[in-house]
Formats: structure tokens, C-alpha cells, sequence
């Protein structure tokens, strides 16, 4: 029987391999090397962390923040290097649902109702 963290870390190795993952990675380095792209997706980033971190802490989130998120939203929406990224991130976030559904799948049978 092999040790299930050997299989994780298999997994991770395989993963950093996927074509999906070298794919997002080189969208970031562009990203990154895109001045304007970079500073707005960082913005972008701090807006999503602040809300994320008062919703943690149950500080209500205000018209104000949403419009703010909203706007931040829609100018990094339509810059193409982000759009580009975000695709990425997208697809790399499909292929992982797909695993978890696979790693989760003996839990799901578990306390699946009985069929009688």
C-alpha cells in the first residue's frame, strides 16, 4: 500500500507539470512585466483581501466597498493581460474541482444514502 502524503506529493509534482499550470505561470511573468497590468491586478488583489477580510472578521461589507470592488472589477476585466490570466486561473481552477472530485470521491460514497 503506498503512503497517501508519497501520493500528494506525486500529485504536486504533476501538477507544477500540467500544461494548464506552466500556462498560468507564464500569463503571470507577463503579467508581472506589464507595469500597468501588474499594479492594477495588485489593486484588484487588496480589494478582493480587504473584503474577504471583514467578512472573516463580521465587519459588514458597505455600498461603498461593493461599488469599489465592482469598479476595480471591471478595469481589470478589460485589460488584456489580466483577461488573459484570469482565463488561465480559470482553467487551472476547473482541473482542480475535477481532482478534488476524485480525491473526495470515497467520502461521497460513504455517506451516500443507502440503495435499497
Amino acid at each position: 500500500m503506498s503512503n497517501i502524503y508519497d501520493t500528494a506529493y506525486e500529485l504536486e509534482k504533476n501538477l507544477r507539470e500540467a500544461s494548464v499550470f506552466t500556462e498560468l505561470s507564464s500569463a503571470y511573468a507577463a503579467m508581472r512585466e506589464d507595469k500597468v497590468a501588474f499594479e492594477l491586478f495588485e489593486e484588484f488583489r487588496n480589494v478582493q483581501i480587504g473584503l474577504q477580510q471583514k467578512q472573516m472578521t463580521g465587519e459588514a461589507i458597505t455600498d461603498d466597498d461593493v461599488a469599489s470592488a465592482q469598479a476595480i472589477a471591471e478595469r481589470a476585466s478589460g485589460n488584456e493581460v489580466i483577461q488573459s490570466l484570469m482565463a488561465k486561473e480559470q482553467q487551472l481552477s476547473q482541473l482542480m474541482e475535477e481532482v478534488n472530485a476524485i480525491i473526495t470521491k470515497p467520502l461521497q460514497e460513504l455517506y451516500a444514502p443507502a440503495q435499497d
